[in-house]
This record gives C-alpha cells, sequence and structure tokens, in this order.
C-alpha cells in the first residue's frame, strides 16, 4: 500500500516501477490536471528515502522545456513522494521495446533540447545520475523530457551524464546499443557530422552544453527521395512478359486439370470462424445509445461509441463497443483475432468516439501491452483516416496509457491501432475503458 499522499491528489492508476520508486498517475482536484506522483514506500530505508528528497528538491531548481516540471516534494512517514508533470508521452524505453525509434527529422532538435536542459541542471549543481532510455519521455510534436529524478545514483558525476545521455539518444535514434555502427551508415539522409556529435558526447569529451550547442549546429537530415511512380519501360516490359507467362500457365492448368477439381485451394478458415479467445460481454446493448459522463471531467462528455475499419470488412466486435465507455473496467472490447500482424493485412484498425468539450488528456485503460496506438481528431463525423489529424503516437503500457491532447473543442476522437500485440500466437488488441479530461 502507497505511503499517505496529500488529499488533494487522487490516485488514479499504478504505473509500475521505476527501480525502488513506485509511480501513479494521479489527478490533482485543486487544479483539475492529471500528474505524476513518484513515491517511496516503507520498504525503503530513510538514509535512501532523504536521497530521493534532496535529489528531487534539487532538480526543482531548474526549469526547461525540455525537463519534466517538478510540482511538489514531501517526505512523509514511513514514506516520501514527488509530483511532477504528467507528459502524456511514453518512454524511449517503451518505443524501443515496440522497435519504435525517434524520427530522424525530430532527433536533432530533440536531442539539443535535452542536452540543453541537462547543461542547466549541471549550471545550478545537480547531477541527475541516472539516465537511460526510461528516463525519457517523448510525443511526436511535443519536446521530449528529461525526467525520473530521484532515482539511486550514489557517485554519479556530470561526464556519467553526458555519456548516458549521448548513449540513449544514439539508441532511441537506431534502436540499436550505442557504437555498434555510426547511424548515418544505416539511416538515409543523416549527416556524418551526427555520428561525430555522438561519438564524442558518449566519450564525454564535452559538457552538456557543448553537446547541446553541436547537436544545434548539426546538417538537418536531407528528406528521402520519393521513387519514381511511373515504371520504367524495361519493368514495364519484364511485368507483360510475366503476365503473358501466367496466362499461359493458367491455360495449360484448366487444359490438363479434371473439371470436378478445383485449380487452387479452398481459402482457409477466417479467424473468425476458429475465434480462439473468449467473448467479453458488455453490460450494454449495442442497439442501445449510450452517453457517459466522465467522472471529474468537467464539461466533457463522451458520446456514441463506434468502430472504424475503413480497410477492412466493416465491423470489429461493434456488440461489444459500448463497453468503452459503461465505466466498468469488467468489460471490453477487443479486436478480431488476426493471424499475421496486422500490418502485413491492411493499415490498422479503430474505435471512434463523439465528444462534446474541449479535452485536455485521455486514458486507455486495460489495453493490452504492446500495442502501437495513434490517436487522431477530426471535426463533425469524420469517414476516413484522412479527415483525421494525427495528435500523437503511443505505446500502451500495463495498467493504463495516457496522453495530454491540445485544445480540440468537440468533434470525434480515433483510437487507430497500427500494430497489434501477439497473444497466444495470433494478434488483437482490447480496451477496456476509454476516459477523457478536460
Amino acid at each position: 500500500m502507497p505511503p499517505p499522499v496529500d488529499e488533494r491528489f487522487k490516485l488514479e492508476v499504478r504505473l509500475g516501477r521505476d527501480g525502488d520508486i513506485e509511480e501513479w498517475l494521479a489527478t490533482d482536484t485543486h487544479l483539475d490536471r492529471p500528474v505524476l506522483i513518484r513515491l517511496l514506500g516503507p520498504d525503503t530505508s530513510p538514509e535512501r528515502r532523504a536521497e530521493f528528497v534532496a535529489a528531487v528538491r534539487a532538480a526543482c531548481v531548474v526549469s526547461h522545456p525540455h525537463l519534466a516540471a517538478v510540482y511538489m516534494i514531501e517526505e512523509v512517514e514511513d514514506g516520501a513522494y514527488s509530483v511532477s508533470e504528467w507528459t502524456g508521452g511514453a518512454t524511449l524505453q517503451a518505443r524501443l521495446e515496440a522497435d519504435d525509434t525517434i524520427d530522424p527529422a525530430e532527433f536533432l532538435s530533440n536531442a539539443a533540447g535535452l542536452a540543453a536542459a541537462l547543461g542547466e541542471l549541471h549550471e545550478a549543481g545537480v547531477v541527475h545520475g541516472g539516465i537511460d532510455p526510461g528516463a525519457i519521455t517523448y510525443t511526436v510534436a511535443h519536446p521530449a523530457k528529461l525526467g525520473a529524478f530521484g532515482r539511486h545514483a550514489r557517485g554519479a558525476t556530470q561526464h556519467d551524464d553526458v555519456r548516458a545521455l549521448s548513449e540513449a539518444l544514439e539508441r532511441s535514434l537506431t534502436g540499436s546499443p550505442a557504437g555498434l555502427s555510426p547511424p548515418s551508415e544505416t539511416i538515409d539522409g543523416l549527416s556524418p557530422e551526427v555520428d561525430r556529435v555522438l561519438r564524442e558526447g558518449r566519450r564525454s569529451s564535452m559538457g552538456a552544453r557543448a553537446l547541446a550547442e553541436a547537436f544545434a549546429s548539426a546538417p538537418t537530415p536531407a528528406p528521402s527521395r520519393p521513387e519514381s511512380p511511373r515504371p520504367s519501360r524495361r519493368l514495364l516490359f519484364a511485368a507483360i512478359l510475366l503476365v503473358v507467362a501466367a496466362g499461359a500457365l493458367i491455360g495449360l492448368g484448366r487444359l490438363f486439370t479434371p473439371s470436378s477439381l478445383p485449380i487452387a485451394p479452398p481459402p482457409a478458415a477466417s479467424p473468425d470462424d476458429q475465434d480462439p479467445l473468449p467473448m467479453v460481454t458488455s453490460t450494454t446493448s449495442a442497439t442501445t445509445s449510450t452517453t457517459t459522463t466522465v467522472p471529474d471531467s468537467g464539461t466533457v462528455t463522451v458520446t456514441d461509441p463506434a468502430t472504424f475499419d475503413p480497410f477492412g470488412g466493416g465491423g470489429e466486435n461493434d456488440n461489444l463497443v459500448e463497453a468503452l465507455i459503461d465505466n466498468d473496467l469488467s468489460t471490453a472490447w477487443r479486436t478480431e483475432v488476426y493471424l499475421d500482424p496486422i500490418s502485413l493485412l491492411k493499415p490498422g484498425v479503430g474505435v471512434t468516439v463523439r465528444v462534446s468539450g474541449v479535452p485536455r488528456a485521455v486514458e486507455f485503460m486495460g489495453v493490452n501491452d504492446g500495442a502501437s496506438m495513434e490517436v487522431r481528431w477530426g471535426e463533425g463525423s469524420a469517414t476516413d483516416l484522412e479527415d483525421f489529424e494525427l495528435i500523437g503516437r503511443l505505446f500502451s503500457q500495463p495498467g493504463a496509457t495516457a496522453m495530454r491532447l491540445p485544445a480540440r473543442q468537440d468533434g470525434t476522437w480515433l483510437l487507430w491501432f497500427t500494430e497489434l500485440p501477439e497473444v497466444d500466437g495470433d494478434y488483437m488488441v482490447s480496451v477496456s475503458e476509454i476516459r477523457f479530461r478536460s
């Protein structure tokens, strides 16, 4: 059981552990905003709790766009906790585990910003001491932020911080351990100058401020050249020959195949026929219109959940979709079961809800770990994927997956899955609840 926190903070979802630190998504009831609470319980020693408080308090003196803001730090009986900004983004570690990396076009600005933020800490005499991909959150179109203050990091130095940041940045760019091969050799358009900066950073031969300036002055990655949409005459000629050959083979097959036998084998059974997973029943009829006011969400209301499958058969367990807004975590909507990764079959599948008001954050409860998700918004009753504005990309995590939202008035919100996690050899995802907060 977590130690007591100030009554203004309502613990919502336990996110997991960062070493000996327990993390919770909570609501600041005074300001009605999501916050991240990191706490040490009675299982830690008084010395460790004092070390945690001192480290976080030291980080509070620095404010920077690429640092997660700390709002409060307190030591209580048998525990200590900090309250900090809820960035809403997945950590770089979670992205790497999902085989996703930072877009090269957004790498340099974020790398320079993180190094500059670290430089601010160092100039204030603060050593982070625990930098790795799990200490950095990143959401597309938002600044990457360094957090995870208060990790157990005795004896760390500023040189250790620079080295660790450079290694984390290189790994987030390539998806491989730092130092294996120059990133420019595997990433089109990336300048070898970026290789040099990362190499010098790993050697800690420059300070954090100099590292930031080096990233800021490195050449911007050149955009990849699109392939010509017009096929060459040689390829066209080869295609014609293949078509002619295929026609000849089909003709021979029909000539020598008895009319009572099919030329091709019958198709395999669909995932719907096999249905290896149990169905989750909804407590709400699919034909009943349901309006749910999200608790503690002010004027934000959520209505009309619906499946969104423009590239498939048009339905994804429509009879379960009302479970997304019934405030019951024991019910859930799930996709159909796929035998292969969904990216091999179609661009994705999702669900939509209509929202009235201006939500500032969204939480997805009970999502299978390892799903690649996009949050999109559209005006009115958008029907095509292109009608929805991409707000951000996330990777589902145990417990709850949440993100902060830009201001959007009313409209339709789309949760779009581009990759489904593997479950017993097949691929599917389930979601218990979607909650918007103002």
